[in-house]
């Protein structure tokens, strides 16, 4: 259900999702006759997937209309989910089923359960579709898991003590964060070497890739660290406690960085190394996602069942999307490459 706020940015918002529609409609009839309503399984629909982990179940989004439109069931306490290339399968790691499973995006059904190592968190799948790496919480282990045998065909073992929820994978290389030991590992995805580590704030969370540089959302320090692949050099930015996922802008000028504990969304300039904006009350503020043209950001609030949905210009809430079960806990967007237009 959408929750609106009367304001002019609300109106901006019907304008700009009315031409979005009519974008994606004229395209090539992704969205079927009107008459008949939007099928949640067409491949070609712009969608987000949300899991919750309260309700074991993933909630489809329809970008263009701003709807929860279906549900799919899951294991138990669902956390994180990732698409194959050609968006036809998804794959969930499931908690506290230590599994994850393997979903039809047109059927909106699990095909496959794969057992791996206790509490999956992170997920991370190659190129070509064929490993699927997975931090496991529970234990010190990367398990990679061969997509076609559908069973787990490596461990990388991160070290005694070690654990991690995430991982980020770009070409040869696995990153990995350790919120244990304050590290981040770089290691070879083919062979699970370590090839390099960097100390980071107390309990790292997401680290992902933008160019030529790491960023790494580090809770306790309550810092997002910028982390210069060329010459190894670090930026650390004082983002607030609580400091959870971090996305950054084609430019590689802003970042949105979110806090669970402390319920905010904040953009950061990242040629100033300044938090200019924070929107406060973001109820466990957990994951988050831009629309492809970067004009909004959708964050899971996990201390509620909804999305918030925040425009980038203004840096204000727009509305909010309820999902069908509470504590929503990621958000990853199911888009075919030239399919929807600025959706």
């Amino acid at each position: 259900m959408l929750k609106a706020k009367m304001t002019i940015a609300t109106l901006i918002m019907f304008t700009f999702l009315s031409a979005c529609a009519l974008e994606e409609s004229t395209s090539d009839g992704a969205n079927g006759d009107e008459d008949e309503g939007t099928d949640a399984g067409e491949l070609t629909d712009i969608q987000f997937y949300v899991p919750s982990e309260e309700g074991d179940l993933i909630s489809v989004i329809d970008v263009v209309s701003g709807e929860h439109v279906a549900d799919i069931e899951t294991g138990q306490s669902p956390t994180l989910v990732t698409f194959s290339s050609t968006m036809r399968d998804a794959f969930v790691a499931n908690q506290d089923s230590s599994t994850i499973e393997i979903l039809d995006t047109q059927a909106l059904e699990v095909e496959t359960e794969v057992e791996v190592g206790p509490r999956p968190h992170g997920l991370a799948l190659s190129s070509n579709n064929e490993m699927l790496y997975v931090a496991t919480a529970g234990d010190q282990y990367l398990d990679v898991v061969d997509v076609n045998e559908q069973e787990v065909s490596a461990q990388y073992d991160l070290g005694n003590g070690a654990r991690t929820n995430y991982v980020h994978l770009e070409g040869e290389e696995v990153y990995v964060s350790d919120h244990e030991n304050d590290q981040l590992y770089v290691l070879n995805a083919e062979t699970g070497e370590l090839q390099s580590s960097y100390d980071t704030g107390g309990t790292p969370r997401v680290v992902r890739k933008y160019d030529d540089k790491l960023y790494v959302a580090s809770s306790e320090e309550g810092t997002l660290e910028v982390i210069d692949l060329e010459n190894d050099e670090k930026e650390v930015i004082d983002v607030g406690r609580g400091a959870t996922d971090v996305v950054v802008n084609e430019d590689g000028n802003q970042a949105i960085v979110t806090s669970v504990e402390e319920s905010f969304v904040g953009l950061v300039d990242l040629t100033t190394g300044e938090v200019t904006e924070r929107i406060e009350d973001q109820e466990g503020a957990k994951h988050l996602s831009f629309n492809r043209e970067e004009s909004r950001v959708y964050v899971t609030l996990s201390d509620s069942n909804e999305v918030s949905v925040i425009d980038v210009d203004s840096f204000q809430e727009e509305y909010r999307i309820e999902v069908g079960g509470e504590q929503p806990h990621g958000i990853e967007m199911k888009a075919l490459p030239g399919i929807g237009g600025s959706c």
